[in-house]
């Protein structure tokens, strides 16, 4: 694979941003892209006040795909054009407006863009979430540049945000790889409680990755998909119901194969953000691309 080539000439410590950037956009399918967003959403939004946040804008529950391919910019010019890049750094700044044009909405829900480890976590997510799954399944994780380049995209990015009470420039980020995936663990670890907003906006992105990527069918199966990405604890959690053995095994088998295939199938050449634009130009919002 010519992907895999020109990264084992390049250096993690000094090539990070351009190894992110090649491994996303040539590497990276949309589908793996929508695995990452929604369930990793759902795990964002395990803290009580995170759900709330995102079922007041409501954006997730009526405009769903608006909701995925907004967030896909941003994580586009993040990990395509670079952090350095204009482009990165708009974004960045942009998301920081966002949060705090939403804290001074939101008056009722005080602290939500405040706590420093509801930063760290996305990032820590983002970075290690494709790692942690492929080696649940017994597949090979990421390489040991590839953990390099990710701490360091992600710790960059960390450094651009801002938080309610001011910049995250100065906070404490893990320090390595191995401190990321502590950090992930603990995080969710930690006694959460049940809302009825999580159970809605959960509900909502499940039936929206199954209904978009999955015809008629085969929906049921879309839904296991996402349940099982998110995690047993996070499914709990927003009461959206679990798997059966029968069914687990059906989803894993599905993800070892799928990871499988797209070792063996060639990288692509057009990259991700054109592939995204082609993506918007075709079917609409519940249809099967």
């Amino acid at each position: 694979m010519w992907v895999d080539r020109e990264l084992a000439r390049m250096d993690p410590d000094t090539d990070w941003e351009r190894m992110i950037s090649l491994y996303v956009g040539h590497r990276v399918p949309e589908f793996a892209l929508a695995m990452m967003v929604y369930p990793g959403t759902m795990r964002m939004m395990q803290p009580g006040f995170g759900a709330a946040t995102l079922a007041h804008t409501g954006k997730l529950e009526t405009r769903p795909r608006r909701r995925f391919e907004d967030g896909n910019k941003f994580l586009m010019a993040w990990m395509v054009d670079g952090l350095s890049s204009a482009a990165g750094r708009e974004a960045a700044e942009r998301l920081n407006r966002i949060h705090l044009a939403v804290s001074r909405g939101t008056p009722h829900l005080p602290g939500n863009f405040d706590d420093v480890d509801d930063f760290v976590y996305p990032l820590v997510l983002l970075a290690t979430s494709a790692d942690r799954l492929q080696t649940s399944l017994g597949l090979p994780g990421t390489s040991e540049n590839m953990r390099i380049a990710w701490h360091r995209w992600a710790q960059t990015l960390f450094r651009l945000l801002v938080r309610e009470s001011g910049p995250l420039a100065d906070e404490a980020f893990p320090e390595d790889w191995d401190a990321m995936t502590e950090f992930a663990l603990k995080f969710e670890s930690r006694p959460y409680e049940e809302t009825e907003s999580g159970h809605r906006v959960a509900t909502a992105m499940m039936e929206f990755f199954a209904e978009y990527w999955f015809p008629t069918p085969l929906r049921a199966f879309g839904r296991d998909l996402t349940r099982y990405l998110a995690g047993e604890r996070v499914c709990r959690l927003h009461r959206i119901g679990w798997l059966s053995p029968r069914r687990e095994r059906a989803v894993r088998v599905f993800l070892k194969c799928a990871f499988l295939a797209q070792r063996l199938l060639p990288d692509y050449r057009r990259p991700l953000p054109q592939r995204l634009r082609q993506t918007r130009r075709g079917p609409s919002a519940g249809s099967t691309p």
